[in-house]
């Protein structure tokens, strides 16, 4: 008798109609039965061969249904996945893994093959600065997904455990205690100290089911996305999903979403970019198919709504989200109120139930409450409330207010400066795409300096910046001005295209008068 573990996600795909399209893939249709039935055997066949709770496993596969099997199937086997961003490094990916000590991995069959082949790899390095590539791993059974190639180095195919018959007289089926590690999720982090976040059942559960409950209140029928977390959600929710490439040129994108009727779009703000660029040239709007748009995983600044706005069909709802790795759902506010309203600072709205935060001392928001991740890996259990390095505060209403970052801190004479508070005005600025202020410390002042980047769709001299920034709409306290405005494009990484604020600390510090000179990072033209 083999015990399969059930919880709230696993009985949310069971719930389906076995028959009804969940998942489509290279224009074919999969229903919700065929997912669950592989997900199922790939647990029989994982228990079977021994592995189970104690284990760990590495995810290294391009989002697709078999990563939805795959994670489904680890859920029901009771082994604990990985997910490391695959853009974050090649050294920092080394790294975690060495943290992480997987018995087992989930691995393309590409990246099985290009470890394999010398000068492949090496092609594929000079033309691929930022690839995903998986390392040879001691003591870690490989299952290699995707098309099959030619691999000389063990492994087991993954069709080969999701394709035997189901004896369902032989299964035992078992509640998954609330605090077992399902997913293990890695932060940007440094080398010296990654840190993976340990999900368990009850903060993952809590957390989709909250973002259940905000899909049923709009016109969501279908779903795209490149990210395997959204897909998660749609897949709970009923709403069927339908992968699209990333990044893909913002023409296709939009005959996609147009084939598909996709009412439903999940995202960083950097991935809406070039399709407001695209409407713009064509004076054009989004397709009327669009109902709903949710934005996460970056800051989502007035600057970029009050570009997004014009170019969204009628009716079309925007929900702004704030969270984190630790957390993932705080707080959410109406993107076209957020567009509307004149508050000092990023306005994030009302925070989700359950969801306790305390104002510190020092301005730092702290919070506790169900979706709380349970611990950072190799480190003891979440005690209490945890400081999330943000700072702001709560409105007389209770609506939460982003100021910045604890560690973007910059501190100039006796002044504290959080670049949160005065980037939202300088990205309004027209012909600024995003920017970013970052200290840079002078020994000749003995002080920290304001470099402000900037990354710009059209020319903008200096001294206009400077103009802007003293008087009229764009002005900021006199305290915030810049020292030095730089004109070059943000440094962003991982999959969310988040600001590197790290690798632009580390530019500006160092090679400001370099960056100056070189032509491909001169501001973009019109």
């Amino acid at each position: 008798m083999t015990t399969i573990f059930q919880n709230d996600l696993t009985e949310l795909l069971a719930s389906q109609p076995a028959d009804k399209p969940a998942v489509w893939e290279s224009g074919k249709s999969l229903s919700y039965g065929h997912i669950y039935g592989r997900a199922l055997q790939l647990s029989l066949s994982l228990k079977s061969t021994g592995y189970g709770e104690k284990d760990t496993t590495i995810l290294a596969v391009a989002p697709s249904v078999d990563l939805l099997v795959i994670i489904y199937g680890c859920m029901m086997a009771g082994i604990p996945a990985a997910i490391i961003d695959p853009e974050m490094g090649r050294e920092n990916y080394q790294q975690k893994l060495l943290q992480l000590k997987p018995s087992l991995a989930f691995v393309d069959y590409r990246l099985l093959l290009l470890r394999e082949h010398p000068i492949i790899k090496a092609v594929y390095f000079w033309r691929n600065k930022k690839g995903p590539y998986f390392p040879f791993v001691d003591n870690c059974e490989i299952i290699a997904t995707g098309k099959w190639l030619p691999i000389i180095s063990s492994h087991i195919g993954f069709g080969k455990l999701v394709e035997k018959p189901i004896n369902n007289a032989a299964i035992r089926y078992e509640k998954q205690p609330a605090n077992h590690p399902v997913i293990i999720v890695y932060t940007s982090g440094t080398l010296a100290s990654p840190k993976g976040v340990v999900h368990i059942v009850s903060s993952i559960s809590t957390s989709i089911k909250l973002l259940i409950d905000l899909l049923k209140k709009g016109e969501n029928t279908a779903l795209a996305t490149h990210l395997p977390h959204f897909a998660l959600i749609g897949m709970s929710a009923g709403i069927p999903i339908h992968f699209w490439k990333y990044p893909m040129p913002a023409d296709q994108q939009i005959e996609f979403l147009e084939r598909h009727k996709i009412s439903t779009l999940f995202g960083p703000p950097s991935d809406f970019l070039p399709l407001i660029e695209l409407c713009n040239a064509t004076g054009k709007r989004l397709p009327d198919c669009l109902r709903s748009l949710f934005f996460g995983s970056a800051p989502v600044r007035r600057a970029f709504l009050e570009k997004l706005l014009p170019v969204l069909p009628d009716g079309c709802q925007v929900t702004c989200l704030y969270g984190m790795t630790e957390h993932l759902l705080i707080a959410a506010c109406d993107g076209r109120e957020k567009a509307i309203l004149d508050c000092e600072g990023d306005f994030l709205g009302t925070p989700f139930p359950q969801v306790e935060l305390k104002i510190e001392a020092d301005h730092e928001i702290s919070l506790q409450s169900p979706q709380l991740f349970q611990r950072y890996l190799e480190q003891p259990d979440q005690q209490g409330f945890f400081p999330t390095g943000d700072l702001g505060y709560r409105t007389p209403d209770g609506q939460l207010v982003l100021t910045g970052r604890k560690k973007d801190m910059i501190i100039r004479r006796n002044f504290n400066l959080y670049p949160g508070l005065y980037e939202p005005t300088i990205n309004r600025i027209p012909g600024v795409v995003d920017c970013a202020m970052v200290g840079r410390w002078s020994d000749a002042k003995q002080d920290e300096e304001v470099v402000l980047v900037l990354e710009t769709s059209q020319p903008i001299a200096e001294p206009k910046i400077q103009q802007m920034l003293r008087s009229g709409p764009f002005s900021i306290d006199t305290e915030a001005l810049p020292d030095e405005v730089v004109f070059m494009p943000l440094p962003r990484s991982g999959r969310q295209q988040k600001v590197d604020r790290k690798a632009l600390q580390e530019l500006v510090g160092t090679k400001v008068g370099e960056v100056r000179n070189l032509a491909d990072l001169k501001p973009k033209q019109p």
